[in-house]
């Protein structure tokens, strides 16, 4: 299967960053203690703190991928297991048996990523969009 290209997919400008507010719980006060989140690989937590200081803008946003490609690729789930996920929802999926042995598996294999996203997408497709009061 052929990777997608940035200009089909622009994966690092169009959806690929956060504000900082998002995730500085993760840097800053992660147990109410003003610590960081243990889970969260030191070097990639000093970078964060560098371009998201304590007293960051609300508008201050960083990139969801610190090694943002010019493909659609696996590369996120390399990042995780190197504890570099952005939120502590990417965190968590390393936590939990079933979903640790999906990001094994689909980043070990784009063929298996580039299929659970095409069913992922098909189904997201499917979902009906609410309109009115709901």
């Amino acid at each position: 299967m052929r990777d997608i290209k940035i200009g089909e997919l622009d994966r690092c400008a169009h959806h690929r960053s956060s504000r900082c507010g998002a995730f500085s719980r993760r840097l800053y006060n992660f147990t109410s203690k003003c610590d960081a989140d243990p889970s969260l690989d030191r070097a990639y937590a000093e970078t964060l703190s560098k371009k998201c200081p304590n007293t960051a803008s609300p508008t201050t946003t960083v990139e969801m991928d610190p090694e943002c490609s010019l493909s659609f690729d696996t590369r996120y789930y390399n990042m995780l297991l190197q504890n570099k996920g952005l939120f502590v929802s990417d965190a968590a999926l390393l936590t939990d048996r079933n979903s640790n042995r999906a990001v094994f598996r689909l980043q070990r294999s784009s063929s298996s990523f580039f299929s659970a996203f095409a069913k992922s997408m098909k189904k997201m497709a499917a979902i009906e969009v609410l309109t009115g009061n709901a």
